[in-house]
């Protein structure tokens, strides 16, 4: 599943190109987005793992540790470990069961912390004693010359976990990352098609419904040109096109072309029941102001 090659492989996959564009079958291609499609295979199964383990659900993690022992040390985008959640849980049981698994109780968090360093209560004492830890750390030396203290933080809008992260780790990030959507939530999310943060901030039925929503409050009723070409038909059902801004905003999700009725249980687990209110909908707008203003291109490397 790595995204590097080594230089033997490279040559092997330029072999095959030559090989099967002179054939011209463009089995190539085939070969290398099965690949990339393994890559983000690979990437979602860890975040689910660790969205598991953020929850504290340890049946689902001891599930998927029995079907893919490597994850028990994955970190994508940096997150918290599972030992990392188990410690900060407080449960010196689940701690032992993952050290036992092979959880390294050495890997950091993005802003320098062990599992220890998080662990709370019981959980504490014991990964001191597991590691042999009699005594807290020392401080760490100051510099000489002081950093400036920052500020800024969008801690209202995400959970815990993301608290020290880049902005740019955020827009990556899986929508679990963002403060009340939840398991259930991500989980409703997946199953409309939406993974991530930018994912959500880019998905085009928000983005459908953020433009209706947003138009509706400058239209006039009853008061549309008789020659008129304005329309957004490529955007409905055809039952729906010919209706008002207002009164669309009014209908389920499922108007917008391209929304199966099914999907519209899912948008009521997300509190959505109208196009208005997904136009509306706050954690889509909190993603769109991390991704689509671009806010992460200025921030600088730390």
């Amino acid at each position: 599943f790595g995204s590097r090659l080594t230089s033997a492989q490279s040559h092997s996959l330029e072999q095959l190109k030559v090989g099967f564009l002179s054939l011209g079958l463009g089995l190539y291609e085939v070969v290398m987005a099965s690949r990339d499609g393994g890559n983000e295979d690979r990437l979602e199964l860890e975040h689910d793992f660790l969205d598991s383990a953020k929850e504290f659900e340890w049946g689902p993690v001891r599930e998927m540790l029995k079907k893919s022992p490597d994850l028990i040390n994955v970190q994508p985008a940096g997150r918290w470990t599972a030992l990392h959640q188990a410690a900060f849980e407080g449960t010196p049981s689940i701690c032992k069961e993952l050290l036992e698994a092979g959880a390294d109780a050495t890997l950091l968090t993005r802003s320098g912390q062990t599992p220890y360093d998080v662990a709370k209560g019981k959980a504490k004492e014991m990964l001191a004693k597991e590691l042999g830890i009699e005594e807290a750390r020392p401080p760490p030396m100051k510099k000489a010359k002081k950093a400036p203290t920052y500020q800024m933080n969008i801690n209202g809008a995400l959970d815990k976990e993301y608290h020290d992260a880049s902005l740019t780790q955020i827009a990556s990030a899986p929508v679990s990352a963002l403060l009340g959507i939840g398991s259930k939530g991500a989980a409703s999310l997946k199953k409309l098609g939406v993974k991530t943060i930018r994912g959500l901030a880019t998905w085009k039925f928000y983005r459908m419904a953020k433009g209706i929503t947003g138009l509706s409050s400058v239209e006039v009723e009853n008061d549309r040109h008789p020659s008129s070409a304005l329309n957004i038909d490529e955007a409905l059902d055809k039952k729906e096109e010919a209706k008002s801004l207002t009164v669309i905003t009014e209908l389920p999700p499922s108007a917008l072309q391209g929304l199966a009725p099914w999907a519209d249980k899912e948008f009521e687990l997300l509190k959505i029941k109208t196009i208005g209110q997904l136009g509306e909908w706050k954690f889509a707008k909190w993603c769109e102001w991390i991704v689509d203003v671009d806010l992460a291109d200025f921030e600088k490397a730390k």
